[in-house]
């Protein structure tokens, strides 16, 4: 399976700016951890699968579901607030995290009555419906206060997006010698310290990455030499 990091979601939501505006004319949860939402245009049509599976979470178009009675209680709501309604706006909620929000409306150029957002984090993936209002209307897992202090997932209260990142954003800007110190600074395995220097990383683009640049990928910080360093940074 294609790994679905930052870079996936990206050309996802580009590919998907090709669907706008496109009618939801219903959804399906296949099972515990993944919905399909049929979508229509003036030319063509799709279902289009949102998983918050803890292995698999993705956001893609896939094959019709089987047709089969659907007795999930998820899929009924988004159906219910949904159905009818346009597909209308499709992005990245910040540059850098992996939550993508889907904007519904009556119209293209009405205000937007609802947003999908789903979020793609590995084990802490999730997709919540959200009001006008910016509240939580209904979320394929809830977390209580009890289970996370933090950022709590529950109905009727506000919608917060997922804490964010500190790691440095990566830039072509950055000079060799500050780029090299940002990621050697403590010694380790390359493959780690690449996915703890930078933002976007995941360990399938740092793979390539190394792959690229004729890197073994159990390389350490400490054992390049500076051809390599360069090799890498190009």
């Amino acid at each position: 399976m294609q790994p679905v990091d930052l870079t996936t979601l990206r050309a996802v939501c580009a590919d998907l700016q090709h669907w706008l505006p496109a009618r939801l004319e219903t959804v399906y949860q296949r099972d515990r951890h993944t919905i399909a939402l049929a979508l229509r245009t003036l030319k063509k049509q799709g279902w289009l699968t949102l998983s918050w599976h803890p292995q698999a979470a993705r956001i893609a178009f896939e094959p019709p579901p089987p047709r089969q009675p659907d007795t999930f209680t998820f899929s009924q709501q988004l159906h219910a607030q949904l159905n009818r309604l346009a597909l209308v706006r499709v992005g990245l909620v910040n540059p850098w995290e992996r939550v993508v929000v889907l904007e519904f409306a009556p119209r293209l150029q009405e205000a937007t009555q609802w947003r999908l957002y789903a979020e793609i984090m590995g084990k802490y993936s999730n997709v919540i419906l959200v009001n006008a209002e910016g509240e939580i209307v209904t979320a394929a897992h809830q977390v209580s206060p009890q289970q996370s202090r933090l950022r709590p997932i529950l109905t009727g209260q506000p919608y917060v997006p997922p804490p964010p990142l500190t790691a440095a954003l990566p830039s072509s800007e950055i000079p060799f010698e500050q780029w090299q110190q940002q990621v050697s600074v403590i010694p380790g395995l390359l493959r780690q310290q690449l996915l703890k220097a930078y933002r976007g990383l995941s360990p399938a683009l740092v793979q390539q990455l190394l792959a690229d640049a004729a890197l073994p990928p159990e390389h350490r910080t400490t054992d390049l030499s500076a051809e390599e360093w360069r090799r890498l940074f190009d």
